[in-house]
């Protein structure tokens, strides 16, 4: 039998709650942990005595979080000496993704909102990144070459893990908080619509390019290749919300 990877609570960098619905923002930070790729399909969460003490929360407001976790099908708890729960997808369902509280959002807004904090990450990341946080984005970039490949939404998944792992190598806690936010709000609006990037040969090259920048080192070359990846976006997105509108609206 495989051994398991079980991830501990400081590495997931959870923080503490003080909410009237306290376990959706546990589900949120354990969602966040997945979505940049932190706990991953295979990975033991930290126990729920951890995650209390991590987040502040109760024992059975973790319950509640696992429970609604289960129930989607993220995760699978197992009792026992080797029991625990543990990852069971990478690919999220779209209603765990933390749109409450947020008004609708034009998709070019959402990336208007965007521009500035992806640019600011990379450019922290280009600073403070190591060689295993390149390496992550390098695995990433592959495996979205190989998802571009199929008609599913795994392509999408890949695309935003890639751009939490820049989040995360600029070690911004507040930057990469409103980046997996925006992220959220975005693969929201494109489930809802049911429209995914047209051109992913397009998509791979601008994230590789934005690799090679963060490579680099070099300020004026990350801000040019954001500012790329960010202007092929603005140009999908309109014409998605131009589809959008001919057709009576979502």
């Amino acid at each position: 039998m495989p051994e398991i990877n079980r991830v501990p609570p400081s590495a997931l960098r959870l923080y503490e709650i003080d909410a009237a619905r306290a376990h959706e923002e546990v589900v949120d930070q354990i969602i966040y942990a997945i979505r940049n790729g932190l706990l991953q399909k295979g990975d033991r969460l930290p126990t729920i005595e951890e995650l209390a003490e991590s987040t502040g929360v109760s024992k059975p407001v973790v319950g509640e979080a696992v429970r609604v976790l289960r129930e989607h099908d993220v995760v699978a708890s197992k009792r026992g000496v080797q029991g625990g729960v543990t990852v069971i997808t990478d690919d999220v369902p779209m209603e765990l993704l933390p749109a409450r509280g947020w008004r609708s959002a034009a998709l070019t807004e959402l990336v208007e909102a965007r521009r500035p904090i992806e640019t600011m990450l990379s450019l922290l990341a280009a600073e403070r990144a190591t060689e295993q946080d390149l390496n992550g984005m390098r695995e990433t970039i592959k495996l979205l070459e190989d998802a571009a490949l199929r008609p599913d939404a795994s392509f999408l998944r890949f695309d935003h893990r890639f751009h939490y792992q820049v989040g995360r190598a600029a070690r911004s806690e507040m930057l990469a908080f409103f980046q997996h936010r925006i992220l959220s709000a975005i693969a929201v609006a494109l489930h809802e619509y049911g429209l995914f990037h047209e051109d992913r040969d397009l998509v791979v090259n601008t994230h590789k390019e934005l690799l090679a920048a963060i490579e680099s080192r070099d300020p004026d070359r990350i801000r040019r290749a954001t500012e790329h990846h960010f202007t092929t976006s603005d140009g999908s997105f309109a014409s998605i919300e131009q589809l959008i509108a001919e057709n009576g609206g979502a």
